[in-house]
């Protein structure tokens, strides 16, 4: 008899625990990535004149719901062709570099697995985080802990505007991490030995279709 009702114990909290699980991911809303800049400044003790420039090519999507961070993810592509920086002699250099191979793999990714620090967004505060997961470049996968604040700005029915959320974040990568065989030489004076990379994405709410 009592084995009977730890068994009906145990199947209740399985149920409990999935229509939680289940009615957190509902309240999650996906959004598409509006605005996507990722800054870089190489450095290193050999620089002098450090490389430094943006991407202008960045894709993503982010699954969040602002009351919720549990069930937040998302990802970011990075389009590593669409380097812009103030010297165009170094962006045709990167572009053709064989450390970077670039033809053969054009894009670094990020992708969000959790978010430590805050368990929710206030509307209309900077509210900073860490964010957890997996970043991709040059064929490498690394576990990173990304630095970051984010900014939840509500839909206005009386202003029209719609539902913006405004992510900030920075983090410092190392060549050899990523199998980046930086040459040494006039090339290390400028691309150093990694680099510090800021990204600042403005995401909106899909809008679903209506039936």
């Amino acid at each position: 008899m009592i084995r009977r009702r730890n068994q009906w114990v145990l199947m209740l909290s399985v149920v409990s625990a999935l229509a939680y699980f289940s009615s957190a991911d509902a309240s999650a809303v996906s959004h598409r990535l509006e605005e996507g800049k990722v800054h870089f400044v190489c450095e290193g003790p050999e620089v002098t004149v450090p490389a430094w420039g943006q991407f202008g090519t960045v894709e993503g999507a982010l699954s969040i719901d602002p009351s919720d961070l549990r069930t937040v993810s998302g990802n970011i592509d990075v389009f590593m062709v669409s380097i812009r920086t103030n010297d165009s002699a170094w962006d045709t250099m990167f572009r053709r570099a064989g450390f970077l191979e670039i033809d053969h793999l054009p894009k670094s990714r990020f992708v969000l697995e959790a978010v430590r620090g805050a368990k929710k967004l206030e509307p209309g505060k900077w509210v900073p985080m860490t964010l957890e997961g997996r970043f991709a470049l040059h064929g490498i996968r690394k576990k990173i802990s990304v630095p970051a604040t984010v900014r939840w700005s509500p839909a206005d029915r009386k202003t029209g505007t719609s539902e913006r959320i405004r992510v900030r974040a920075s983090f410092h990568l190392t060549w050899d991490d990523y199998e980046i065989a930086m040459p040494t030489g006039r090339t290390r004076t400028f691309a150093g030995d990694g680099a510090i990379i800021q990204a600042d994405l403005a995401y909106r709410p899909i809008e679903r279709k209506r039936r």
